[in-house]
């Protein structure tokens, strides 16, 4: 309700007090001076909450206590130019980077709409009236015409005394950068996708490779055990068994064929293409080697994430709005002015021209809205709540992502390891098996078998070596980095870099 009516130079005059320039009542201005203390008294009371997660050290799955902080351009760690430069691409064409990035601009021009409320509104005003009011034939009576005319300048605006449109400024502003972080959390996303699904083409390729030469080497088998079984040397058992086998490894190779134009079908696309080109997506002729894990300090992600990052934000306009709903409680303060100049004619006579100024101030302060402030007031403390705990889950959420990650990448290893020795030992024996076929001391079945066993092996290993490559990527992913060599101050930093003569 309105405690404060409005004061006008005109008001002042009809209780015939002298008006002095620069002059507010006495009891305005302590007023105001006390409601200011108070309200800023009432704003540092407002609890601001902090998440109460103890982030360890180093990571239990790490190799050492002290770990090297990984790479920001991690694909390029993988010593492959063609994953780099479909990294690139992504980062630059893809679609839903593009869309994150409208949705910041956005959020950016809500944050100015916010903060522009803290500062005087001005606008111009004007206005013009003609009335034609014409003969009134009963009582035989002439009107005069009317032309009116009214132009000027408006000031209004809402003093902050209790700091509600601050904190609704700082929420916005904390609102633009968790968007900010999640688009950097879509380019993140964007290019682990672009990296797995390179990583599985490859690794489809090489296994379809190798399950081409296995059904060929069981197509031999096969050629060979039916014209035994024509001179008695085989059983009909024997030729079906061969068929089986053969059968069984021509039908591994179309389900290779689709993971490899699925993958190169979602790189297209990742890389703002279309799978109708797919076709030109052909891998490095070299084989990628996962690099050595390197996770860092778990402090460190919470300024690398951009997930973590944008919880914190979150977290930020939480707070910022409980303090604009404690500010409901107190006085609001409005100010406004008016100036500007009106003519009026009648009949066409000029009565000539008048300057006007009108100023005003109101202070209203709920007393009774059945609840209504109290209830602001306990929406905002549930969110500020639920803020917290939303960020303290991220935060466990992520250091559980990281040690899954580490465990994954350190067994697989071991794996990758392990079966690359057995694929050794089968190409050994494989070759054994050749010099003594070559010297006649064997028939072509053990030579057949040697060589489908180190097929076989080799299948494994190929597998082992691409999920190796896969779950390397899902660390790189669960430490949150990548995203910062696309940034827009950093991108401009290396175009000048380059462009430099020194450089």
């Amino acid at each position: 309700m309105p405690l404060f009516a409005p004061v006008t130079q005109r008001s002042r005059l009809a209780r015939r007090e002298p008006v002095r320039r620069g002059e507010m009542p006495a009891r305005v201005v302590a007023a105001t001076l006390a409601a200011s203390l108070a309200l800023a008294l009432a704003g540092c009371a407002t609890p601001v909450l902090q998440p109460a997660v103890e982030v360890p050290a180093r990571f239990a799955a790490a190799d050492s206590a002290v770990d090297v902080e990984p790479e920001v351009a991690w694909w390029e760690s993988y010593h492959d130019p063609v994953l780099t430069d479909l990294i690139r691409r992504a980062a630059r064409e893809n679609r839903d980077v593009k869309i994150a990035a409208e949705r910041v601009r956005a959020a950016r021009a809500g944050a100015t709409i916010s903060r522009s409320w803290l500062f005087p509104s001005v606008s111009a005003v004007g206005g013009a009236l003609h009335q034609d009011t014409g003969f009134d034939a009963i009582k035989r009576q002439a009107y005069p015409d009317n032309d009116v005319a009214v132009g000027g300048i408006g000031v209004s605006w809402e003093v902050d005394l209790s700091g509600r449109l601050r904190a609704g400024a700082t929420a916005a502003e904390a609102d633009a950068l968790a968007v900010e972080h999640g688009a950097r959390g879509v380019r993140l996303l964007v290019l682990t996708d672009v990296a797995t699904h390179y990583f599985t083409l490859v690794g489809a390729l090489r296994q379809l490779d190798t399950v081409r030469a296995i059904s060929a080497a069981q197509d031999e088998t096969l050629r060979l055990v039916t014209a035994r079984q024509r001179v008695g040397l085989a059983t009909p058992f024997d030729v079906e068994r061969a068929q089986t086998e053969a059968s069984q490894a021509r039908a591994a190779i179309p389900p290779l064929e689709t993971a490899v134009a699925v993958s190169r079908h979602r790189i297209a696309v990742l890389i703002g293409d279309q799978a109708f080109n797919a076709a030109t997506i052909t891998p490095s002729s070299g084989e990628p080697v996962a690099p050595p894990a390197r996770a860092g300090q778990p402090a460190a992600l919470l300024e690398r994430r951009p997930d973590l990052l944008a919880a914190r934000a979150q977290l930020d306009a939480a707070n910022a709005r409980r303090q604009q709903a404690h500010a409901e409680w107190f006085p609001r303060l409005f100010v406004g002015a008016l100036f500007g100049r009106g003519s009026a004619d009648v009949n066409d006579f000029s009565l000539g021209a008048a300057r006007f100024t009108n100023a005003a101030a109101l202070l209203a302060m709920p007393i009774f809205n059945a609840g209504r402030t109290q209830a602001i007031n306990e929406i905002a403390e549930a969110g500020q709540s639920e803020a917290v705990l939303r960020y303290e889950d991220a935060i466990v959420r992520a250091l559980e992502d990281v040690e899954n990650a580490l465990a994954a990448v350190g067994n697989e290893r071991q794996r990758a390891d392990t079966l690359a020795a057995a694929a050794a030992s089968a190409e050994a024996a494989f070759g054994r098996a050749q010099s003594l076929y070559n010297r006649g001391q064997i028939d072509l079945l053990p030579l057949l078998d040697a060589q489908r066993q180190r097929l076989v092996v080799r299948v494994s290993a190929n597998d082992s070596h691409t999920q190796l490559l896969l779950d390397s990527v899902q660390l790189y992913k669960a430490l949150g980095g990548g995203w910062q060599v696309f940034e827009p101050d950093r991108q401009s930093a290396a175009t000048t870099a380059a462009r430099s003569p020194h450089s």
